[in-house]
């Protein structure tokens, strides 16, 4: 491991950023997998139970969303900018789409028409599947590579974001949180609708595990430097143990039928792929296709010392008090849920 990993902030602000990451993954993440269920069942009732078994937490599940753009913007504001300015058009589509989600929570339920009803489903998928692509293609374009001067201004369009290898790594994220949500259905749900999180918890994996894969190819002949940092820094490779850890204890759990446990895999995988992703890049956090000298790393885009010193004194007190409540509410509302009742 570099050693400047721990021993510096801006190190120290790298590990904490992937935090924030691994947290909405593992949280945000299974609410996404649940909404791209909707359009697969006709049934109001299925329905009905996809929404109420994230009902209570999904909001709150994006508190580490918002908590990481703000991180970002105080701790690597130039990152923030070259990514809020280049990345804009696909933030705003983002953005739509999970206001969109939000919504339909709300309206969903206030006419028993079947039309409304099937209008804000479609709307919550969206609001769900869009989402999920375009934060992988985010990270992909991140890591692979964008048209930044030296600047950090961004020379492209929105369709320079949507080439092959970051759209496959969008792909692959798609199925990460399909993974994690059907994972999460199997221990919130009985009847059909955990029928039906079996048979796609089985298509989510296969589908991930294939996306890897071709992405993996791609990646060696369209950015092969992100393969250095592993056989630079050998205790990285932790990172892909554990995902393949995560993959095998999901389809073990899936095939003893363990069902309860599922989710264990999922969460290691999902682990897995971010610190995969984030340790491949270091200490880059933006890559230039212009020129190497142009990247954005953690040393060159980061915020001064007392800057990073303060937040890091904030964040050492509150993302504890976070965790704990995040926990405290997944124990209030554990169990099965049904299509009875409904949001608020």
């Amino acid at each position: 491991m570099p050693i400047e990993m721990i021993t510096t902030l801006e190190g120290i602000w790298f590990l904490l950023a992937g935090v924030f990451l691994v947290g909405y993954a593992l949280t945000d993440g299974f609410d996404l997998g649940t909404g791209m269920l909707t359009i697969f069942t006709n049934k109001d009732e299925n329905r009905k139970v996809l929404y109420n078994a994230v009902a209570p937490v999904w909001d709150g599940n994006e508190v580490w969303l918002i908590a990481g753009g703000g991180m970002l913007f105080a701790a690597f504001p130039v990152v923030y900018a070259a990514s809020f300015s280049g990345f804009y058009l696909a933030i705003l589509i983002v953005l739509w789409a999970l206001i969109g989600r939000a919504v339909a929570f709300e309206y969903r339920n206030k006419k028993s028409s079947k039309t409304w009803r099937n209008i804000w489903d479609w709307i919550y998928w969206i609001g769900n599947f869009v989402p999920a692509l375009l934060f992988g293609v985010a990270v992909g374009n991140a890591v692979i590579g964008v048209p930044i001067d030296q600047k950090g201004v961004f020379h492209g369009t929105f369709f320079t974001l949507l080439r092959p290898a970051p759209l496959l790594m969008g792909v692959v994220g798609v199925f990460m949180f399909l993974m994690h949500g059907t994972a999460y259905l199997l221990r919130k749900t009985e009847g059909e609708v955990f029928e039906m999180a079996k048979k796609f918890a089985y298509i989510s994996f296969f589908g991930y595990i294939g996306t890897l894969i071709i992405t993996d190819f791609i990646l060696v002949i369209v950015a092969p430097e992100l393969y250095n940092n592993y056989f630079k820094y050998p205790i990285f490779w932790i990172a892909p143990i554990i995902l393949i850890a995560g993959l095998i204890l999901y389809f073990k759990n899936l095939i003893n039928q363990n069902y309860d446990k599922v989710i264990y895999g999922s969460t290691l995988v999902s682990l897995g792929t971010v610190l995969t992703i984030a340790l491949a890049s270091y200490p880059v956090l933006i890559r230039s296709t212009i020129d190497p000298k142009y990247n954005l790393t953690i040393w060159n885009s980061a915020s001064s010392h007392l800057t990073l010193t303060v937040m890091l004194i904030a964040t050492l007190i509150f993302m504890p008090m976070v965790i704990t409540y995040t926990i405290y509410v997944y124990r209030v509302f554990k169990g099965k849920v049904s299509s009875e009742g409904g949001y608020h």
